[in-house]
């Protein structure tokens, strides 16, 4: 016990010092992420700028795993307690990136010596409907996906007087991740991948242990992959679905990296999981949703009544939906969305919607004095 009290002890104080360390060398660019799962939502970046940049890159994560080896980069763990608080009270930057939403209304604040925080999205979803009413105000720089969201952004800086931020018309940088990984390989499973709902008593919608259920008694071979916030917050549940699902056809799927799971589903079933765009737009394969309960953060989502979310507008155009007097049937709902998806709209969907698919980098490499100071 005396043993494990002085490592701990030891290694706050070594991380105490890194942080002391990492503000006085005043880096230009610093990346923070919340945990391993959303490394690949930043590599391109983080690789582009280490090449760029070498030795000037920081990764700082609240994940004692989750760390870059291959690149110039330097890795900086921090947990989640007081040396958390203590790195964004003090750290001195130029440029930090973040894809953590409500920056300073929550936790997480904003200080005097970063000068320029950058969002970038970990999906590709509106920014009006599953996120907060001020879940992006206090940025200072946000890499937008299209002009949907740039739009959404504009409108509510519009109503509510706020301070204008810097849109990027970026793109979406995880899609050009995802296309430069894709192989061809046998795709023979059911990709099951609920949301995390904070309105939810679990965080999760409690009908898919029934569709799991009805799934394997079908034969099926079937992946269930919780939302990372589900995991996190319900470890219990989530213990309990390992347990009572044993079975030759299930995989529990908890792997920070989703394209292992992508690649082998012939078709994915969610009820509002941004997996869903990210599978169909790239992958091309059907996506079926369950529609029970909506998915509503934002307690002003009233005001864009006049802007359909890019999730509702895609599950409408492309998607195949089910509900619970249906979930019997769900044989019947896969072999139909199999059958019937056409793809051949997908790739000028993207390009229509999205900025520069399968050129983000470039537009940033040639960008990058309007991003970074």
């Amino acid at each position: 016990m005396f043993k494990k009290l002085t490592f701990n002890f030891k290694n706050f104080f070594t991380i105490f010092r890194e942080i002391n360390k990492l503000s006085e060398k005043k880096p230009r660019f610093i990346f923070y992420s919340e945990n391993k799962s959303y490394l690949k939502y930043s590599y391109l970046i983080i690789e582009y700028l280490s090449k760029k940049y070498p030795g000037e890159i920081y990764y700082v994560s609240s994940d004692i795993n989750d760390k870059i080896l291959q690149l110039d980069v330097k890795n900086l763990y921090i947990g989640q307690g007081f040396l958390f608080q203590y790195f964004f009270k003090s750290v001195v930057t130029d440029n930090m990136f973040m894809t953590l939403t409500d920056l300073n209304n929550n936790i997480v604040k904003k200080n005097e010596f970063v000068k320029n925080y950058i969002y970038y999205f970990h999906g590709a979803v509106s920014t009006t409907k599953i996120y907060t009413s001020g879940a992006f105000d206090n940025y200072d720089t946000i890499l937008c996906n299209g002009d949907y969201q740039i739009n959404e952004i504009q409108h509510r800086e519009k109503i509510e007087n706020l301070k204008k931020k810097k849109l990027i018309k970026s793109g979406f940088f995880y899609f050009d991740y995802l296309k430069n990984k894709i192989d061809e390989i046998d795709n023979d499973e059911i990709l099951v991948a609920p949301s995390w709902n904070k309105n939810r008593s679990n965080y999760i919608n409690e009908d898919f242990e029934e569709i799991l259920v009805n799934l394997l008694n079908l034969g099926y071979k079937v992946r269930f992959r919780p939302h990372p916030e589900t995991i996190k917050r319900s470890q219990s549940l989530m213990k309990m679905y390992k347990e009572r699902f044993q079975n030759k056809n299930f995989i529990f799927d908890d792997n920070p990296e989703n394209l292992e799971a992508m690649q082998k589903a012939k078709c994915l079933i969610t009820d509002n999981s941004g997996i869903s765009i990210e599978y169909m737009m790239i992958f091309k394969k059907p996506v079926i949703y369950y529609n029970d309960f909506d998915k509503i953060h934002n307690e002003k989502f009233g005001m864009f009544k006049d802007l359909q979310p890019i999730e509702d507008f895609i599950k409408d155009k492309f998607g195949y939906e089910f509900n619970k007097n249906q979930i019997i049937e769900i044989d019947k709902i896969i072999d139909n969305a199999s059958n019937e998806f056409d793809k051949n709209e997908i790739n000028n969907f993207i390009k229509t919607n999205f900025y520069n698919y399968e050129n983000t980098i470039k537009y940033f490499d040639e960008n990058f004095s309007n991003i970074c100071v």
